[in-house]
């Protein structure tokens, strides 16, 4: 006869090594260091497609909160806006496909960028963060 503790163990066991293989998988950014030339080719891509709406500093559009004729002006990148309250899946996707709001005018630059290039720009646009927001959003994005 069957344990039956076994029953609800097996179950639970298989269920915490699939969550721990999973938890390996990540989104293409890491919580190391990224590299002097993965941070240059992300400055690069940013200063030529964001900083112009997101500002060379990641301070955003003024009254970002508010909508001008029906459209939110671009938010900023830095501590004071909300782009580290997100994990890196949900910020490269949002590069990739653009704005997912109506009211977003935020292009898609997935035909554009290559993921590698998506993911060097997001790594310097964590450079505009400070320490508490980049941890913070490193334990999101896990």
């Amino acid at each position: 006869m069957r344990n039956s503790t076994s029953h609800f163990v097996y179950p639970l066991l298989l269920s915490l090594l699939v969550f721990a293989l999973l938890g390996g998988c990540g989104s293409g950014t890491s919580d190391s260091q990224p590299e002097p030339e993965q941070l240059a080719t992300g400055r690069q891509i940013y200063d030529a497609n964001c900083a112009a709406c997101h500002g060379i500093k990641g301070e955003g559009q003024p009254n970002w909160r508010v909508p001008v004729n029906g459209v939110y002006p671009a938010p900023p990148h830095d501590s004071s806006g909300h782009t580290w309250h997100h994990p890196d899946s949900v910020l490269l996707e949002v590069i990739a496909k653009g704005g997912s709001l109506p009211n977003s005018t935020m292009p898609a630059y997935g035909d554009i960028l290559t993921e590698e290039e998506r993911i060097d720009v997001l790594e310097y646009i964590k450079t505009f963060w400070g320490q508490r927001e980049r941890e913070s959003q490193a334990r999101g994005s896990r």
